[in-house]
């Protein structure tokens, strides 16, 4: 699986597992709702929308919401979106699907974050690891890599459908795993 990614693209990752949890999660009864932490420009968080989830986005950047705002608009969908600092604004609890997050580390939340979603839900997580430091680009702080197999064992208690961590062309962990109950 391909690492590299622009700003604007899909992610390889994201773009392999969506239609897969989409496919889980058809006769759900209600509405399927998504959640995407950090979710920038909406590069994610409008194919979450096109797979029929109503699609919430989340990010402290004002205008990184605006130009999701437009692109959703541009590809006649909706997502609904708030500005919010995730390190400190409450979820709601037990009311997403699928909580999606990439390129963001919220390592101090993930029991908030796994709160958020429904049982029988599912949670795709990729994000960048300590060995990003040597790459020359991307994040360098350590509060914002993570470290071997920190990913999976933040959700050993959930069913880790897939994982994995990867080097080149950058340093990732990726993850998808269901939380237990139906």
């Amino acid at each position: 699986m391909s690492g590299a990614l622009s700003g604007s693209m899909i992610s390889p990752f994201v773009e392999e597992w969506l239609p897969r949890i989409a496919a889980q999660l058809n006769g759900h009864v209600g509405p399927r709702r998504a959640l995407d932490l950090a979710m920038g420009n909406g590069r994610h968080a409008i194919p979450l929308a096109e797979a029929g989830f109503i699609t919430y986005g989340v990010d402290r950047a004002f205008e990184r919401l605006l130009a999701a705002r437009r692109s959703a608009r541009d590809r006649d969908v909706t997502v609904l979106q708030w500005a919010a600092d995730l390190d400190t604004y409450p979820l709601p609890s037990a009311r997403f699907d699928l909580l999606f997050c990439t390129r963001f580390l919220l390592r101090a939340r993930w029991d908030d974050l796994k709160r958020a979603v429904r049982p029988g839900g599912f949670v795709l997580y990729e994000t960048f690891t300590v060995g990003q430091i040597t790459r020359g680009f991307g994040p360098t702080s350590p509060e914002h890599l993570l470290h071997p197999g920190e990913l999976e064992r933040a959700f050993a208690d959930w069913h880790v459908v897939f994982s994995e961590e990867q080097d080149e062309p950058s340093s990732m962990a990726r993850l998808v795993a269901q939380k237990p109950g139906a």
